[in-house]
């Protein structure tokens, strides 16, 4: 094997080891808020439209060929036109119809908080046989198949979206949008979170695409020789020099700054966060 053709398969490596260890850290989130199927699609969407993006660009004024974004994707060409169609119809239905599908549970809380707001349905149903009303619900819903009731309802329940009354056999509907957080803080933690992913993946795309002297500043800084009970010390230690360059960072932003927001204006900064690397 030729040393070229060595090289490029350890490259191929790097990068498929790189992108399974983000994915990994990233679906392990994911379960349970999101179903593998709905996953997919998101990302076939997305990729095609980025592909189309990156292929106009490097030819500008020229429409896109679909055997061109075949090779590039992947994909056959009557999935790639059916994808097309769907970005075109610019989305917001479909968006809307993503979202209420985003895991057999959230179609169902859709499909109960329509009705209600339809008042076509009432915000207690009973369930516990064939044909009570929630069985009719989820049924009409949902496929079934491998998705047993008590493990919708229970879903259901620790989400927050129902009140479950073993008593009486009756589910109260609490919300009227599904969301798949367990807690009051954790969509704000999850926003801020994959917002500085995005970030750091905008540095790095960047950076891949300029010379050395251009690239903005990219570093992590981290030991592999610490106890594991000295973590809380640590943690807090390091808490304390993040907020420390919090501060002088934004000291250091504030000249920067203009009196009024405007669409001309850019958004610009750095991020800080500790974090620790999990085994597996």
């Amino acid at each position: 094997m030729s040393s070229s053709t060595e090289t490029r398969y350890q490259e191929a490596d790097l990068l498929t080891r790189a992108v399974e260890n983000v994915l990994r850290k990233m679906i392990r989130f994911l379960v349970g808020r999101i179903t593998l199927v709905k996953l997919q699609e998101m990302i076939r969407f997305i990729y095609v439209e980025e592909a189309e993006k990156k292929l106009r660009a490097e030819k500008p004024g020229r429409s896109v060929a679909l055997t061109q974004l075949a090779l590039n994707t992947g994909l056959d060409t009557r999935t790639l036109t059916r994808v097309r169609e769907r970005l075109q119809e610019g989305g917001s239905r479909h968006r809307r119809q993503f979202l209420a599908e985003l895991t057999p549970e959230s179609a169902v809380v859709e499909a109960w908080a329509s009705a209600v707001r339809a008042g076509a349905g009432d915000r207690v149903l009973k369930y516990g046989s064939e044909d009570a009303p929630f069985e009719s619900l989820v049924r009409a819903t949902i496929s079934t198949r491998g998705i047993t009731m008590p493990s919708i309802i229970q879903r259901l329940v620790d989400t927050r979206s129902v009140e479950q009354d073993r008593d009486t056999r009756q589910l109260r509907l609490l919300v009227d949008h599904f969301t798949p957080y367990l807690s009051d803080d954790e969509p704000n933690i999850v926003n801020a979170a994959f917002s500085a992913i995005s970030n750091l993946l905008s540095t790095i795309e960047f950076n891949v695409t300029v010379g050395q002297s251009e690239r903005l500043f990219q570093r992590q800084v981290w030991s592999f020789r610490l106890r594991p009970e000295d973590r809380a010390d640590f943690r807090q230690a390091m808490r304390r020099k993040l907020e420390q360059y919090e501060q002088s960072s934004m000291d250091a932003i504030e000249p920067w700054e203009q009196e009024r927001y405007g669409d001309e204006l850019m958004t610009a900064g750095i991020g800080l966060y500790y974090f620790e690397e999990s085994q597996g």
